[in-house]
């Protein structure tokens, strides 16, 4: 398994006053966090609270997620065009199967008759032959 590791040199943090409503002591205070990672440019801030600390901290909890996804360390869920899943409609009212491409009438599809779906499915190269795993 990889491992990625990253210190605190990996990373540029800003203090700076916040803006808006607080009056004199969020004007004065440089309390709000701007953290950027160097190596990608991802930034991230933190300046709900009056707290360093904790402005910090949210900061840090916004960036990470990010920074783990451009190096490649978060799972992405398939795309739903590289699957090989194949949605099959049953249309009674016409007598029809369909899975988008190949058709045959409703009663030969429930009798068991699959044959024209599985030669289509391994023309097209949607069967793992090997595994019997669709």
């Amino acid at each position: 398994m990889r491992e990625l590791h990253l210190t605190r040199a990996d990373f540029r943090i800003d203090w700076f006053s916040g803006k808006g409503a607080g009056g004199q002591h969020r004007n004065k205070h440089q309390n709000c966090c701007r953290i950027t990672h160097t190596e990608s440019g991802l930034v991230a801030t933190g300046q709900n609270s009056r707290s360093r600390v904790d402005n910090q901290r949210e900061a840090f909890q916004a960036l990470v997620p990010r920074v783990l996804d451009f190096y490649g360390f978060l799972p992405r869920p398939p795309d739903r065009n590289e699957s090989n899943e194949v949605v099959r409609t049953y249309h009674f009212e016409r007598n029809e199967v369909s899975d988008g491409v190949v058709s045959q009438q409703v009663r030969l599809t429930i009798d068991g008759d699959i044959t024209a779906f599985v030669l289509n499915a391994l023309q097209n190269g949607r069967v793992s032959r090997g595994t019997g795993r669709h």
